[in-house]
This record gives structure tokens, C-alpha cells and sequence, in this order.
């Protein structure tokens, strides 16, 4: 096959797009579409290839998986290798223990499926997670145990026959992928059935046969096609863009045009990506995709109570270039040399790496994570989250109003006024400390809160299905239940980052008054940097002291924003009772206050339900916001 620079110039685009995007630089929200390019150009060079000594008859199965092996272990081990070193020693033993589980689960090719299965809402940040990325090396290597098989198959029809089965699974996977999206997201995004069309779509780009761009500007106009649809996906999509879905298909058409462009002739495009420049990026992408993200990971977790400053973000993706030439230069291009390595030498040198990497995978599992390294160190349970009442009163990512039961979930009983509970966790987390404290209530409180899901009239979320139609049952509960006012809350730092807006509470409170209720809302509760008994291990490494604080993790403007937005409302701001100045408590008493890294504990929550909860302690309507009432303390 012949060798295209410009698909190394598009694979820079693509790694560049993905590691601006991972190191959080403004304009680059949709930087992770530089994975589903990934695939598209993948799927074009496997399909080429395969199908081109198909054609031949010089196929041979067991010399494409060894070609396969050159190109990407012996760069995937070394990393995994020096990342498991390194995470021996920044990682606390329980997230060491779940780093050599996505460890092993790289080796054997099945991390996307790992990440898929462990991924949950309360799972640990996924800024934490050193191999996170490797979800999408699962997924290609997925793709290229089926397609030879796949392609042998259809290759013994004719040429026609051949690109309609794949264009038959492709379609059969782009409407899994669309169908899956609102009822199995975290699936949607990992797994290889509802991505195997982004790699089908390389795949027919390289049967096509390239006729119809003979002229210039034809090609000018397809190639900056292609580009304007990869640049508004990379712009204009972002985390909180239900994906992949139909949105896919922005970087996987562009990407497939400026490919099927470049097979037909040269352009503007083709020229720009065949740039030394592009092309040297695009030679080490490989490996500066499989360096850039385990650093960054590492520095975050290791500095645990505050965000990496820019000039820390600048050094690190300095250093993931260096470690991708140095790996590109001594691991990558040794080992795509024949004449230097043989396949037999290949084979016996991944087996034993493979064999080294599980073997260190399992002693460290066994060994409970090094535990000896933190001996005072034991991760404890903290009473919260269970006190949800999950899938009854807390709906979980899946359930819709039907499981909401209703009577059940009255926290408080006996007081006449009925008063409704609405948002998401961080609603949810204030029913331990309401329950605790149900003897100084002034009202029946009834909690309505769903996992992930804002209490905005309409607001839409692609990992929670079902939020919108939830919460559009609102006021059909104030009618049913009597309820004389509505308490608001959420993590609304989350929400504004994702481009929720403070007018559209501001429009849900309005709309809510009109109903005849008061409303209450409970501004951002403290957020820290990372699990705060992983701050509190980094900060004693006795972990003696009772008391302990860190600086917030977010800028506490969020609540002057909403605040500012609420005109019709009363609003409550959980930092002006939680926090002196930047910094506010975690832990008192020898107690957490926190669950994770923002989710109040049992304990924690009783404490803020006593400071600042609506209808306790002879708290009403005419009670003045905390907002109103002076500076932070604890």
C-alpha cells in the first residue's frame, strides 16, 4: 500500500485535537472527537491493506496479526510498564489496586469493556484513571480480530457484494449507536458493536474507487469540507453533547472526505497535512496519545488538593512529546523493522512482556495495592450515599418516574406543610442530615432526586435518558402531594462548566412560583480536588489530625452567579456556613464530612441540614438567605 503523508498529517490533527482537549485548553470542548478520526483512519488502512492482498491472494491471517503486534504492543507495554512503576508509587493502595485491574484488562484488549463495566456515577473521577484511555486500543483491537475474518468472507463475492456488507453493518451499528444512546450511554460510548461503523466508514472509504474528483476545484471543495466538518465538531461539540450518536458522524464524514480526497488527487488540505511538521506529529501520534494522558492523570492525583496550574499542564504535555519521540525512536520504528527484529523475536518479546505485565498486574492486587507504603492508610467506609434511598427516591441512569415511589419517600412525617426535595445527588446528600435531624423539622419534606439530573425544566442530558421526562412530572407532584414549596439543589458548577446557563434555574424557579410555591435553592456545596481521603493521606501521612481543610476546587463565583440570577427565589449558599474564605473543612471531630470529593457524608450532612436547611430548626419562608448574612465561617 502506498504510503499517504497527508493521513500523517490527519492523525496529527487528531492526537493534537485529543491532548488539548484532555489538558482542558479553551476552544478545544470537542477535542475528544480526535479518537473517532483515530478510527476512521484505522479502518481506511486495515480495510486497504486486507483487501488489497485479498485481491492478490497473498493474504495470510497470521501475518497480519503480526504486523499488528509490531505496531502496537511493544509501544502500548513500554508504557504500561513505566506507568504501572510510577502509579506504584503516587497511587494510594485502593486506586493502585483498580489501576493494575485496567492493566490487565489492556494487555488482554478488553480495557473499553473494564472502563464499561466499572464505570458508574459515583466512580472515582475519570481525571484520576493513569489507562482510561486505552478504552479506545480495546476497541480497535476488537475491530481487527473480526474484520480480516469479516472481509474474508465477504471478499469471495464480487466487488459489489463486498462493499455492500460492509455498508450493511455499518448501518446496522450507526442505528445501534443512535438507538443505544438514550438507553445505555456508558455501552454507547465503550463498546466495539456501536462503534464498528466509525471504523466500517475508513473501511469502504478504502473500496471506493477514486473517481469523480478529476478536477481541482472539486477536490479544494471536498477536502475543506472535511475539514469544516472535523473543525466544528472539535469546536462546537463538547462533554455535555449526547455522544456519540448521530454527532459522530461530524468527524467520521470529515475525516472519511479528506481521506477519500486525498486518494483522488492533490488539494490545499492534502498539502497543509503533508507538512514536515504535521507529518512528524503524525509519525509519533501513536505514542504521544499513549503518554500524554497517564502524566496528566498522575500529576492530578498526585497534587490531590488543587487543579495543575497551566504552566504545570505546559510542562507535562512537554514531556508526553519527548516520551512519544523517545518511544516512537527506540520502541516503535526498531520493531517495525524486519530486518532488525523478526516476527519470531516479535512473538517471544510480547508473550514475555505480556506474561511480565499480568504477572505485576496480579502481585499487586494480591498484595492489596502495596499497602505496606501507607501502613496507616486504610480506606474507610463512609456512611452517605447508602442513605440515598436509591432506586425508590434517587433514580438511578436508567429509571424513569414509573420507579419513583412516591408516599415512600417522605424523609419527614407529621407536620402539615409538605415541602418537595428536587435535583440530584447533591440534593440527595442532604437526606441523611434531614432524616438525622427529623425531630427539628417544620415540614414534611418528600424527595423527588435522580442521578445526574438538574432540577431545569427541560434540561437534557445524554448519560441520564430519562431527566427530562422526569422532571417534567413536577407539577403533577405539587398538585398530588400539596406541596407549599420546592427546595432546589444540585452541582451546578458541573452544570454551568457544561454550558448550563444561571438564567435557566432562574426561569424553572419562576415557572415554579407561578405554581403557588415558594422555592429554596441551595447554591454549590464545597468540591474539592480529589477524594478527600486520598487529600487527607497526602496532606498526614499519619493521618492523626481531627481536623483538616483544603481549598475549594471551583471558583466560588458559581453561587454569586446563581444568586445573582435569582430574583424570584431564596437562595441559600452552603459555603457561607462550610467554608472560611477559599478553603473550607473536610473533616471535623475525627469525622469526614465528605464522601468523595464533594458528596456530603452522613455526618457532613447532618451539619449542613442543622446550618442551612430550609423548614429546620424553625426555619421559614421569611428566613433570610446565608448569602445575606456575612462573610464565610466554619
Amino acid at each position: 500500500m502506498k504510503y499517504r503523508a497527508d493521513i500523517d498529517g490527519l492523525r496529527a490533527v487528531a492526537v493534537v485535537s485529543v491532548v488539548l482537549f484532555h489538558a482542558h485548553v479553551p476552544g478545544i470542548s470537542g477535542g475528544f472527537v480526535g479518537v473517532d478520526v483515530f478510527f476512521v483512519i484505522s479502518g481506511y488502512l486495515i480495510c486497504s491493506l486486507i483487501a488489497g492482498e485479498l485481491s492478490a491472494g497473498k493474504f495470510s491471517i497470521v501475518q497480519f496479526y503480526e504486523r499488528r503486534c509490531r505496531r502496537i504492543l511493544p509501544a502500548l507495554f513500554a508504557m504500561l510498564a513505566i506507568v504501572a512503576a510510577l502509579s506504584s508509587v503516587v497511587l494510594l493502595p485502593p486506586d493502585l489496586l483498580e489501576l493494575n485491574g485496567s492493566l490487565i484488562s489492556s494487555v488482554t484488549f478488553v480495557s473499553n469493556i473494564f472502563f464499561w463495566h466499572n464505570a458508574n456515577y459515583f466512580a472515582g473521577a475519570s481525571a484520576f484513571k493513569p489507562l482510561l484511555h486505552t478504552w479506545s486500543l480495546g476497541v480497535e483491537e476488537q475491530f481487527y480480530i473480526f474484520m480480516p475474518l469479516i472481509l474474508m468472507l465477504l471478499s469471495r463475492g464480487h466487488r459489489p457484494k463486498y462493499a455492500l456488507g460492509l455498508t450493511s453493518l455499518a448501518v446496522a451499528s450507526f442505528a445501534l449507536n443512535v438507538w443505544t444512546l438514550n438507553r445505555a450511554p456508558t455501552a454507547d460510548f465503550y463498546l466495539l458493536p456501536t462503534r464498528f461503523w466509525e471504523l466500517t466508514v475508513g473501511a469502504l472509504g478504502a473500496l471506493a474507487t477514486p473517481v469523480g474528483l478529476q478536477s481541482r476545484a472539486m477536490r479544494e471543495v471536498v477536502g475543506l469540507g472535511g475539514v469544516t466538518l472535523c473543525a466544528s465538531a472539535i469546536v462546537l461539540l463538547s462533554e455535555a453533547s449526547p455522544f456519540p450518536g448521530w454527532r459522530a458522524a461530524l468527524p467520521c464524514m470529515g475525516a472519511a472526505l479528506i481521506i477519500y480526497q486525498g486518494r483522488c488527487g492533490t488539494s490545499i488540505v492534502t498539502r497543509a497535512l503533508s507538512a514536515r511538521p504535521c507529518v512528524f506529529i503524525g509519525q509519533i501520534s501513536y505514542s504521544l496519545y499513549l503518554w500524554h494522558w497517564p502524566l496528566l492523570a498522575l500529576a492530578r492525583y498526585e497534587v490531590a488538593t488543587r487543579e495543575l496550574t497551566p504552566g504545570e499542564i505546559a510542562g507535562l504535555l512537554l514531556t508526553s512529546f519527548l516520551a512519544a519521540v523517545l518511544s516512537w525512536h527506540f520502541v516503535e520504528r526498531p520493531f517495525r523493522n524486519r530486518v532488525r527484529i523478526s516476527s519470531p523475536a516479535v512473538v517471544k518479546v510480547c508473550g514475555v512482556a505480556s506474561v511480565v505485565l499480568l504477572t505485576m498486574g496480579v502481585a499487586q492486587i494480591r498484595a492489596h495495592g502495596y499497602s505496606l507504603r501507607y501502613p496507616e492508610f486504610k480506606r474507610q467506609h463512609i456512611e452517605g450515599r447508602s442513605e440515598y434511598r436509591a432506586s425508590e427516591c434517587f433514580l438511578q441512569e436508567t429509571q424513569d418516574f414509573s420507579a419513583w415511589r412516591g408516599q415512600e419517600c417522605f424523609l419527614t412525617r407529621g407536620h402539615g406543610t409538605n415541602v418537595l426535595l428536587w435535583g440530584d445527588s447533591y440534593a440527595a446528600h442532604y437526606a441523611p442530615g434531614i432524616v438525622d435531624h427529623a425531630s427539628h423539622a417544620g415540614a414534611d419534606i418528600l424527595q423527588f432526586t435522580a442521578i445526574g439530573c438538574a432540577p431545569i425544566f427541560g434540561y437534557y442530558s445524554a448519560a441520564i435518558p430519562h431527566c427530562r421526562d422526569n422532571n417534567d412530572h413536577i407539577p403533577e407532584l405539587l398538585t398530588k402531594y400539596h406541596i407549599r414549596a420546592v427546595i432546589m439543589a444540585a452541582r451546578w458548577e458541573s452544570l454551568f462548566r457544561r454550558g448550563v446557563r444561571p438564567e435557566q434555574v432562574a426561569a424553572t424557579v419562576l415557572r415554579l412560583r407561578k405554581l403557588r410555591v415558594a422555592v429554596y435553592v441551595i447554591g454549590q456545596s464545597p468540591l474539592f480536588a480529589n477524594d478527600v481521603q486520598v487529600i487527607f493521606a497526602k496532606q498526614d501521612g499519619r493521618q492523626m489530625d481531627p481536623e483538616a481543610t483544603a481549598p475549594l476546587a471551583f471558583d466560588p463565583r458559581v453561587n454569586d452567579m446563581l444568586h445573582a440570577a435569582l430574583h424570584a427565589g431564596t437562595f441559600i449558599d452552603p459555603l457561607s456556613a462550610l467554608c472560611e474564605s477559599d478553603s473550607c473543612r473536610y473533616r471535623r471531630d475525627g469525622n469526614f464530612l465528605v464522601v468523595d470529593d464533594g458528596h456530603l457524608s452522613s455526618f457532613g450532612s447532618g451539619l449542613a441540614v442543622a446550618a442551612y436547611f430550609p423548614f429546620m430548626y424553625g426555619r421559614t419562608e421569611s428566613t433570610p438567605s446565608l448569602a445575606d448574612r456575612g462573610s464565610r465561617h466554619p
